[in-house]
């Protein structure tokens, strides 16, 4: 009889100490998200087939990209690693980005998933959440040309050639004014 009478009491402890537990480990991983201590040093995040291959040159990226084609990259020469967050935060499939070295240059890698997570030394990753505080997506392009429905689809889309979509440019607006953002990543 005396067994029994223990046993809700330790029930209870028990589940008090893994509640304890639980949000001592809910607590630690929402501190683990702030910057900059939600990068993950010392970690790479390889292809695996999860590179996000998309447009960046509308972000800023102009060299270092897959074949040197910044149209359809899933990396670029940046120079920092804020370039890394500020990009990802600003692709909507985007879930993970890197910071690294390759061929001398640092740049950045943005991924659809981290199925390829690695140990390497000098690599930092972070997930989509990981950026600094009050950072904001970026619009693609120069903002400052996006007024009365024009955007960078309609008028910078590779699809319409090698100077964007004509029927947007004047004497005021042109390819390389609106195409391309005033600040270098």
């Amino acid at each position: 009889g005396l067994e029994r009478a223990c046993r809700p009491a330790e029930v209870r402890a028990q589940r008090a100490m893994a509640t304890r537990l639980t949000l001592l480990l809910l607590a630690g991983r929402a501190a683990a998200q702030t910057w900059p201590s939600c990068q993950e040093q010392s970690t790479v995040i390889r292809n695996a087939g999860r590179a996000l291959f998309t447009n960046m040159q509308g972000f800023g990226a102009t060299v270092g990209c897959f074949q040197d084609d910044c149209q359809n990259t899933d990396k670029f020469v940046a120079s920092s690693i804020e370039s890394c967050t500020k990009v990802c935060l600003s692709l909507p499939e985007c879930e993970w980005w890197v910071w690294g070295q390759e061929e001398g240059e640092q740049k950045c890698w943005f991924r659809l998933g981290d199925d390829g997570r690695e140990a390497g030394d000098g690599w930092i990753s972070g997930a989509k959440s990981c950026h600094p505080p009050a950072q904001e997506a970026i619009v693609m392009g120069n903002f400052d040309c996006w007024i009365d429905g024009f955007n960078y689809d309609t008028c910078c889309d590779p699809k319409f050639g090698p100077s964007g979509n004509t029927q947007c440019w004047d004497g005021v607006f042109n390819y390389d004014r609106c195409c391309f953002p005033k600040d270098e990543l």
